[in-house]
């Protein structure tokens, strides 16, 4: 449920985004700063158990992996959705 939560509140945050025209350079920052932060915590958790499971690695970064996967389905939508909504606003 958490990772849910993440992944709706990090679309509508990324899809505000597309309103700008140059809406990919912040959501390709977001997604190369939650993947940093991926290896990061990563790293983190297996600094903290050497013996850890794939099972609690991926439960600790499933909030940021479904985040990432919003920032890209936001980005898509901003290619080939709001072209159109950004004209539309404009006139």
């Amino acid at each position: 449920m958490y990772s849910i939560a993440f992944f709706i509140v990090v679309f509508f945050a990324a899809t505000a985004l597309n309103l700008y025209r140059q809406h990919y350079v912040f959501q390709v920052t977001g997604i190369a700063f939650l993947f940093v932060f991926t290896i990061i915590k990563v790293t983190s958790i297996i600094r903290k158990d050497y013996e850890v499971t794939l099972a609690e690695v991926y439960g600790g970064i499933l909030p940021l992996i479904s985040s990432i996967g919003a920032c890209l389905v936001a980005m898509s939508l901003g290619f080939w959705i709001f072209p159109v909504i950004r004209g539309k606003i404009k006139k």
